[in-house]
């Protein structure tokens, strides 16, 4: 049995197809093509080669023979067979991996360990860290992908493509396709490195015919009969095969080509007159029933066939002892396969025979399947059955279990091939598929699902009299909070997980960890801590004990670190998101999504703490992960940190297209939130480098919508607001309008301290404080200072001073002298931040890095791709790049579009390290 399960006691799982990835077995007789062989071997190193035929041409005999030559020499040849399953990019990239797995563990155990323990991990992300393995590990590497042509989906298509291009010098790729793949191999990066082999290159030649028949043995053919066959051919090879199998009976090679060469449906008849027609009945029948199967064993057989005397080995053995177009697909011969040509034929003829047995078939082998825990293929068969019923009901007892390994991707790709009348029906399976959604981060897709699930929900509790499933509504309130908290709805995420522990219904563990998660969300802005803190002295223990937490586990303790960390417990914010980090990487792997957004909130820490190596390290190549997968509050914490340590370095405009990249994912999400974090962020850089032009243009763009959104509103709309007073009382600042900015932080120093969240509280009232100082008001800024020293001091911060430069600096050094020789707390901490003043005007002795105009990617760019990347380069938004070079926002999309794939990176900021070399250790995965 092929089925895999990640316990012994796991009922559902979805397994890979292991004969999938074996390459079949040469069949006896084969003419070796050593002339095509040869040229195979010609093109090392870094090759692509493309074998295109129609079915029948022996393109994969090829392939199977080259592999075979090539492990002989022992070299790891990895084989996958690819079919219309594979059209899902998560299950795709599982089998590529598993592939390469069996021929090479250490290239690729890397990967597997992330699509195992966290498919959040971008897909990207994962084949970045396979070609790394494979670029590593010092010996040449070669991969099948056979009937390649069979896979359509543009994101897979995407995959394949990536891992063309960006395939190291010892990878050497080979494809099969009845028809021209839909890749782009034009775009290669090595162009004169693909070879193509097509259905001329494999048409037999006299020789090779001659050859053919002298080893099938089934009469003896004078040379003339042997080159009119071939000719009547063109040198087909399953047509040769045809011949071979028709002389046994015929015996007249001349009357045989005439007959091959009449009119009518050539493949069918060939099969007909050749094969069919000569088979014992009980075998043709076989042969008919057992078409419906992409593979085939004596015990599948057996179920669709319904011989409970076990037959079919037999029929199988005698069909390949006869080379009635069936080969095995192991060494076992566990598992047999029709040649695509037989069975293309035998599917038109059951069609056409006997159309009413067809889903009766279908439901006998879906039922051997799901016997076997083969679930892809018992719900195939299910579908094909018109069962849709139980390939659902399968579908949703697998959605369980996927729902447990935090397996979204997966778990969306099954339901996708499912009827929406047969989902429709589930709540079960849609609640499901609310969850994958809400984990995936698809925020409006989340939120409709479950929107109308809870409808349903009602109508159905009404319609049964008020009975209510109590279990079933706690997790409804559970995944509705999710999608809530992810779309930065605290009040409505922490209404519903609340109404979850008041119901008092027991539920699934990491169901309860994710109701604890939105809690925690909810009540850090209600500046409720010491409530968070009641919630995690329950679970901490439990927390610790765990040897095998879950996501849910992760992300539950991770946001407990962010409630301490905005409560400005930095300590235990740190030994929280530390600890998470431990499990993580134990648990996921260095480059797993999950330990990429924890490692940020480290380096976030550290920055504040002046401890920029540690800072990093904890950044270094995380960036593009963290976009793509990660939730807001780790994303936050992520980009700041990044910018800060890029700002810090001189490298402003890669510190802007750093907060670019995250106010683009906070415009594809509707999180303003992030939006009004990176903008702030901007305006302080902007104005630092002296452009309080683009700063003010920020800020006027702002006033237009922020206010009605955010002011005087609960929840997370309170950080919102203060990011967005923040902002403006920099500008007004910058503009020489401090009383204006004194009115706003005044009232957001009222605010963050009412929610206690004392990080903010420092930064408002340093700020608050030099607004007091230009206005005049020497005093009043020397006791709000005192008040932001306070705060600072207990709580261990440092670069939220520093980065406020030289007015914060000269009002540290009046608070100094003023204070006389009484040591205080205030005192020590104050010489503690002029020290670290001192330190980093010593350490940016060397100018910061101007940016200079890109001409060395031009053989890569075009001209215009060139001036926008420039313009990135200089922290750009693409409103701004638009401006400047007067092309319409989608226009400037389009070409980073085309920027990054040419580049093979997936953000501004990458794109610009890539080119120029600018970062914090940013290096990006080879490719």
């Amino acid at each position: 049995m092929e089925a895999s399960s990640n316990s012994a006691d796991r009922e559902w799982s979805v397994s890979l197809i292991q004969t999938k990835m074996i390459a079949p077995r040469i069949p006896s007789g084969c003419v070796q093509r050593l002339a095509l062989l040869n040229r195979l071997d010609e093109r090392r190193p870094g090759s692509v080669v493309v074998v295109t035929a129609p079915a029948g041409f022996g393109k994969t005999t090829l392939l199977t023979g080259w592999s075979e030559a090539l492990s002989e020499e022992k070299h790891p040849v990895a084989w996958l067979s690819l079919d219309g399953e594979d059209d899902d990019p998560q299950l795709f990239v599982a089998y590529l991996v598993a592939a390469l797995s069996r021929v090479a563990e250490d290239i690729a155990w890397q990967a597997q360990q992330l699509l195992k323990l966290d498919s959040l991990t971008p897909i990207r992300t994962v084949i970045s860290v396979l070609l790394n393995g494979i670029a590593g590990c010092g010996r040449c590497i070669f991969l099948v992908l056979d009937d390649v042509d069979r896979v359509t989906a543009k994101p897979v298509l995407a995959v394949i493509s990536r891992l063309l291009r960006y395939a190291p010098e010892n990878m050497h790729v080979m494809l099969g396709a009845r028809a021209e793949p839909a890749l782009t191999l034009g775009q290669l990066r090595t162009p004169e490195k693909l070879m193509r082999i097509g259905a001329e290159d494999l048409r037999f030649s006299i020789d090779d015919a001659q050859s053919f028949f002298d080893r099938a043995g089934t009469v003896r053919l004078e040379r003339s009969h042997i080159e009119l066959l071939n000719e009547t051919t063109e040198g087909w090879v399953a047509g040769l095969q045809l011949a071979s199998l028709a002389l046994g009976q015929m015996r007249d090679a001349s009357r045989l080509a005439d007959n091959l060469a009449g009119p009518g449906s050539v493949i069918d008849r060939y099969l007909n007159d050749t094969v069919l027609a000569h088979l014992p009945p009980p075998m043709l029948t076989f042969l008919l029933h057992t078409s419906i199967l992409e593979r085939l064993s004596p015990g599948v057989c057996d179920a669709i066939m319904g011989d409970e005397d076990g037959e079919s080995g037999e029929k199988l053995d005698w069909l390949e002892r006869h080379n009635v177009f069936i080969r095995p697909l192991d060494e076992r011969q566990d598992w047999f396969r029709y040649h695509a040509v037989l069975s293309d034929a035998l599917r038109r003829r059951l069609l056409r025979q006997m159309p009413q047995q067809i889903p009766v078939l279908h439901r006998r082998a879906c039922q051997w399947f799901a016997a076997q825990r083969l679930w892809p293929e018992a719900v195939r068969h299910a579908l094909a059955a018109g069962d849709f019923e139980l390939a659902t009901q399968w579908a949703e007892n697998c959605a369980i279990d996927m729902l447990e390994r935090g397996d979204p991707y997966a778990l969306l790709g099954w339901i996708n091939k499912l009827p929406p009348d047969a989902v429709r029906g589930r709540l079960r399976l849609r609640l499901a598929k609310a969850w994958a959604l809400a984990f995936s981060l698809q925020i409006t897709r989340a939120s409709k699902e479950i929107g109308t699930i809870v409808d349903e929900f009602n109508r159905k509790h009404h319609a049964d009299g008020g009975v209510i499933d109590e279990a079933m509504l706690a997790e409804v309130n559970v995944v509705a909070a999710l999608v809530a908290g992810i779309g930065d709805d605290s009040e409505r995420a922490l209404e519903l997980g609340c109404a979850v522990d008041a119901c008092g219904v027991a539920v699934a563990p990491w169901v309860k960890h994710y109701s604890q998660t939105v809690q925690f969300f909810g009540l850090i802005y209600r500046g409720r801590f010491d409530q968070i803190l009641r919630i995690w002295d329950l679970v901490k223990d439990r927390t610790e004990a765990n040897p095998e937490p879950h996501h849910s586990d992760l992300l539950r303790d991770s946001m407990y670190g962010f409630a301490a960390l905005m409560h400005g417990e930095l300590a235990e914010a740190r030994r929280t998101f530390e600890a998470t980090l431990r499990r993580a990487e134990r648990d996921l792997g260095a480059s797993a999504a999950g330990v990429a957004g924890i490692a940020g909130c480290v380096a976030y820490i550290c920055y504040e703490c002046n401890e920029l190596p540690k800072a990093r390290e904890m950044i270094a190549g995380r960036t593009n992960i963290v976009l793509e997968s990660a939730p807001m509050g780790a994303l936050v914490r992520h980009i700041l940190a990044a910018a800060r340590l890029l700002w810090r370095d001189g490298e402003t405009g890669s510190a802007l297209a750093v907060l670019e990249d995250g106010r683009q994912v906070a415009l594809t999400r509707q999180w303003l939130r992030l939006k009004l974090t990176c903008d702030a962020e901007a305006v302080r850089f902007l104005i630092e480098a002296g452009n309080l032009a683009q700063a003010k243009r920020i800020a006027d763009e702002l006033s237009g919508s922020v206010p009605a959104l955010c002011e005087g509103r609960k929840g997370s709309a309170i950080e919102s607001w203060t990011n967005y007073c923040i902002l403006q009382a920099r500008v007004q600042m910058a503009e020489g309008l401090a009383a204006k900015a004194v009115v706003l932080l005044e009232r957001s120093l009222d605010t963050v301290a009412a929610m206690g969240w004392r990080g903010s509280e420092a930064l408002v009232s340093l700020l608050l404080a030099r607004a007091l100082e230009q206005c005049g008001e020497t005093d009043r800024a020397l006791a709000i200072l005192g008040r932001a020293l306070s705060i600072g001091g207990a709580i261990g911060i440092v670069n939220s001073f520093v980065d406020e430069g030289q007015p914060v600096r000269a009002l540290l050094q009046r608070f100094r002298r003023g204070s006389g020789s009484i040591v205080t707390a205030e005192m020590a901490y104050a010489d503690r931040l002029l020290a670290a003043f001192d330190a980093r005007d010593g350490s940016q002795s060397v100018p910061p890095r101007s940016v200079r105009v890109m001409t060395t990617s031009s053989d890569i760019l075009s001209v215009r791709e060139l001036e926008i990347l420039n313009c990135v380069a200089l922290g750009l938004s693409n409103k701004e790049i638009g401006r400047s070079l007067k092309l319409a926002p989608e226009t400037v999309k389009w070409h980073l579009k085309n920027i990054f794939e040419k580049l093979n990176v997936s953000s501004r900021i990458e794109a610009v390290q890539s080119v120029l070399g600018f970062g914090v250790g940013e290096g990006r995965a080879a490719m």
